[in-house]
């Protein structure tokens, strides 16, 4: 009996197949209705499919959402544990993902109030990328 190893992709179903594959050609961040809209010559009709593959691809860390966009994101690294941060170009909407350290995340959850107990953190940078800078 030998342990998976860490980098192994989790098994996925054929809807969350199908959603990540179009989220990884799409290169930028999609609504879910928008993904829909990729994925009904799969057969796949239903926003509550959608919404419910999405949800587990994001428990699997293999998709992120962008709170301030309400759109959804392949993870850059395949899959990760769920600690990151976003920089957004707020003109062409390019999304570069920022790994956060344990640090990075414990200080940032450190800023919640006395009367809130933290349990996650999103944090989304807006700015231009090179590209859009010139």
């Amino acid at each position: 009996m030998s342990a998976a190893p860490h980098h192994h992709q989790p098994k996925l179903s054929r809807n969350q197949s199908e959603i990540l594959s179009c989220l990884r050609r799409a290169k930028e961040p999609m609504s879910a209705y928008a993904i829909l809209d990729r994925v009904r010559i799969a057969g796949i009709s239903h926003p509550p499919t959608v919404y419910r593959a999405l949800n587990e691809l994001m428990q699997k860390g293999m998709v992120h959402r962008l709170q301030s966009r309400s759109a959804f994101i392949a993870c850059g690294h395949g899959v990760c544990d769920g600690k990151f941060a976003f920089a957004i170009c707020r003109q062409c909407g390019r999304v570069v993902e920022i790994p956060l350290s344990d640090a990075d995340q414990a200080g940032l959850l450190g800023l919640a109030p006395d009367q809130i107990v933290p349990e996650q953190v999103t944090v989304e940078i807006a700015g231009l990328c090179e590209a859009c800078r010139q």
